[in-house]
């Protein structure tokens, strides 16, 4: 039986070698870095299982941290962040469902997630509407959800393959 992806959990260095893999190496990633964002509550680990004494990383937490490294590195400030993130945990599921169709926005007050087709008005209304001389920001987050779950797939440890194989045969 195979685990599904929403259902996963990475330790600091498996998190740690994604995000380095997201970033293209030219972040700096240090675990010191990830403990701080944890024990800051920017993103807690939230994972049911430890490892070495510490929970691990859900893969909603994995998700929350790409999109901040992405976000730094378009020069968000980090507490700007801190703002949409219970707010895109909730939504989590819903924008794994088929992730790239959502859109993330926001006006650096309030935050979104619109699918770009279904809510389309909404969407253009947020852009050009009564606020249209506000900045708005829009992120295409299921491209970021994509992304990382390929990578997932690429840094997959041959243990990981084995113990898959195994319950799938055994299924």
């Amino acid at each position: 039986m195979s685990v599904h992806i929403l259902d996963r959990e990475f330790t600091a260095k498996q998190v740690q070698e994604i995000l380095r893999t997201l970033t293209g190496g030219d972040e700096k990633i240090g675990l010191a870095l990830l403990n701080y964002y944890a024990r800051t509550n920017l993103v807690p680990t939230t994972g049911k299982t430890k490892s070495r004494g510490r929970p691990k990383y859900s893969y909603p937490d994995l998700i929350l941290l790409c999109w901040l490294f992405r976000m730094k590195r378009e020069g968000l400030p980090v507490n700007r962040f801190r703002r949409g993130i219970d707010y895109l945990r909730k939504k989590l599921p819903k924008l794994h469902k088929n992730p790239s169709d959502m859109v993330l926005l926001t006006d650096s007050k309030q935050l979104f997630i619109k699918h770009r087709v279904q809510d389309k008005g909404e969407i253009a209304e947020v852009l050009t509407g009564k606020k249209a001389g506000q900045y708005v920001w829009a992120y295409a987050i299921g491209s970021l959800i994509e992304e990382v779950d390929r990578i997932i797939q690429e840094l997959k440890s041959p243990e990981e393959d084995e113990t898959q194989n195994a319950d799938q045969v055994a299924a």
